[in-house]
């Protein structure tokens, strides 16, 4: 099929590719087709843009149309790796990364990331509100002592992204008060972010002897784990500690935030949904519903 560069060629294209992508779902091999279609109408709006032609109309409905692979990249991306290898074909037909469709790859990492993001947000919220109904410190106290002040001084310095700064004060909160669990906890999610596995369970070994109770030590691990948005182990240390304690609201309302931040969507709101149904405290109740 050749362009021919005229505005009835670029509304047949604009057709065929609307019809390719409302069966995106039976398209089969077809995709590779689809987005060389894509590529041959890039080149016939560049074209006719050349002749100074108004393609508001035909461009406002190709946006409409992209927006279907935009928001299936998993779908397309799954479809074309079945029927090609896309990154050796990017490379042997030299496609520039200005024709986003043949790097819905590059879409879906895009998505992760910002959702990832969105949730360390949302998990510093949700780790806060735990901490305070859980009471595992007291921060409103008119003058708080030595140990809580270094504990506030790392969390906010860890918040602001200031790892090895926030691992300096926990570090400074252990000398102060080496009886206390929460400084080597955090030390150890620090050091097992940074991939220093061996560091970091002797740091886990060192709370979880001073934790009040072994669910206290999963809970707490597990709301320090999705702070940094490690959900995968926030999971892990939340189902623990609903396993040792089923009726436990800030375990099932941990344990549905890291599902929900993993888009497992039925089994987090299965969780929060036994959250909203115990007589909780009221702000957790309305957080989880």
């Amino acid at each position: 099929m050749q362009n021919k560069g005229t505005l009835n060629d670029l509304r047949e294209n604009i057709e065929k590719y609307k019809k390719d992508l409302l069966d995106l779902d039976q398209l089969g091999e077809k995709i590779v087709q689809t987005l060389i279609l894509r590529d041959k109408i890039c080149s016939l709006i560049h074209t006719l843009e050349q002749k100074k032609a108004d393609l508001s109309v035909e461009k406002s409905k190709l946006d409409s149309l992209d927006h279907i692979i935009k928001d299936r990249p998993q779908v397309v991306w799954k479809r074309l790796k079945h029927y090609t290898d896309p990154v050796s074909y990017r490379k042997k037909h030299k496609i520039p990364t200005s024709s986003w469709w043949w790097y819905v790859d590059e879409i879906i990492k895009s998505e992760k990331r910002r959702a990832k993001r969105r949730w360390i947000k949302r998990g510093t919220i949700v780790a806060g509100v735990l901490i305070s109904l859980y009471l595992v410190l007291t921060y409103a106290v008119p003058k708080p002592d030595p140990y809580t002040s270094s504990i506030s001084e790392a969390d906010r310095l860890l918040e602001e992204g200031k790892i090895n700064p926030a691992l300096e004060a926990y570090q400074r909160a252990m000398d102060i008060d080496p009886e206390k669990p929460t400084a080597y906890l955090m030390a150890g999610v620090i050091y097992g972010f940074l991939g220093e596995k061996e560091t970091a369970e002797k740091h886990f070994t060192e709370a979880k002897k001073r934790s009040t109770s072994l669910h206290d030590f999963y809970l707490q691990r597990g709301m320090s784990w999705i702070r940094l948005g490690q959900f995968s182990a926030a999971q892990e240390d939340a189902e623990k500690a609903v396993e040792i304690n089923p009726e436990s609201a800030e375990a099932h309302f941990l344990l549905g935030n890291a599902y929900e931040a993993q888009g497992n969507i039925a089994k987090a709101i299965a969780h929060l949904s036994i959250v909203s149904d115990m007589d909780a405290d009221p702000k957790l109740t309305v957080m989880a519903r």
